[in-house]
């Protein structure tokens, strides 16, 4: 009854029972979200996968979508892999976890290959003998980017990793520092008396220059199984 006396012990076990009850709707929330991050890990770090998801990206969204090319180029130029998911040891954010669920709750689809973006020392990489990006793939040639983590690429990366983008750009490199080693060198060090014999000289150095790098650089590469950018971008071998 609405005027019937108030009995505190009944007021408290009904109390306990709603927040018992709102506690355990917010531990079946948790329990099914991490049931899902789980299940999206488990996608993410696996080797059998769907290739392509056959959809239609909407309008607001094609701006993340990317194609092969152009992901091949900013590998190449940065010196990053570009692989499978699940060659990546490293930790995946809660974030990227999230954008998935998004992206899969907006297009009701489920991903079945993801592939990424780092550098090579992220990877598991295998023997032939720094900030990732997260891509769906939707086809052979086009990409979704999902998520995107880790601090910026310093500005200076595009000039100290230019030479090792292919064998063109690393002789051009070689040539420039050879050149200019030859042409920078004061004259009263090399003991020269005339200007023509110190243009002659000078070429002469930076060809010999050129080669005594060139030596060095490519016995180094070998030793420490290096390749070039356009040989290794989507390779999943460290020495290749």
């Amino acid at each position: 009854m609405i005027f019937s006396r108030i009995n505190l012990q009944s007021e408290l076990v009904k109390e306990r029972n709603k927040q018992h009850q709102l506690l355990d709707e917010i531990h079946e929330l948790l329990e099914n979200a991490k049931e899902k991050d789980e299940e999206i890990l488990e996608r993410l770090h696996s080797t059998q996968a769907e290739k392509e998801l056959g959809i239609r990206i909407r309008e607001e969204d094609r701006g993340r979508i990317f194609s092969l090319t152009e992901i091949k180029e900013i590998c190449i130029r940065y010196r990053l892999r570009f692989l499978d998911t699940h060659h990546f040891r490293s930790e995946y954010p809660y974030e990227a976890l999230q954008q998935i669920k998004n992206f899969e709750q907006n297009y009701k689809l489920k991903i079945g290959q993801f592939k990424i973006i780092a550098p090579d020392h992220t990877f598991n990489l295998e023997n032939i003998n720094k900030d990732p990006l997260l891509f769906a793939q939707l086809n052979n040639n086009t990409f979704f980017l999902i998520h995107k983590w880790g601090q910026d690429l310093a500005w200076y990366k595009r000039i100290l990793l230019w030479p090792l983008q292919t064998f063109r750009t690393y002789l051009i490199s070689l040539m420039i520092i050879s050149a200019a080693f030859a042409f920078l060198l004061p004259a009263s060090i090399m003991n020269i008396w005339n200007i023509e014999s110190e243009f002659y000289l000078r070429v002469w150095l930076t060809m010999h220059t050129f080669i005594g790098i060139f030596g060095l650089t490519l016995f180094a590469g070998l030793s420490f199984d290096k390749t070039f950018s356009s040989m290794n971008w989507s390779s999943k071998y460290f020495n290749y």
